[in-house]
């Protein structure tokens, strides 16, 4: 395994899962979660909520998770389904969005930082 496979795993991710969904190849999973944290879905997502738009904040959100699934990243796929969940439904929800939002910007600042050590 790679520096960068320990440390995710150490953190809470499912690498067995996301290197079985990769069949192994590391160089690939580096790749695409490197791209997976320059996602324009992360700022999509956040401009939805600020405008109140829900079906955008959705789609971001639903991408968010489905990527963050594959990649075995547990934390921010939960955050992720937090968000879509009370989006889903075209009533407002008690659900506090900024608030869950804000914890999945903090995940991915973390991730970012994880990754440079």
């Amino acid at each position: 395994m790679s520096k960068l496979t320990d440390q995710l795993r150490a953190h809470g991710a499912d690498m067995d899962g996301a290197m079985n969904r990769l069949l192994g190849d590391e160089e690939l999973y580096t790749m695409c979660f490197g791209l997976f944290l320059e996602d324009a879905a992360f700022a999509a997502l956040g401009a939805a909520l600020d405008a109140g738009d829900r079906a955008a904040a959705f789609e971001a959100a639903h991408c968010l998770k489905g990527v963050a699934g594959n990649l075995g990243l547990t934390r921010i796929y939960r955050l992720s389904g937090e968000l879509v969940e009370p989006l889903r439904g075209s009533k407002p929800s008690e659900a506090d969005l900024p608030g869950l939002y804000a914890d999945l910007m903090e995940e991915r600042a973390m991730l970012r930082l994880l990754t440079e050590k």
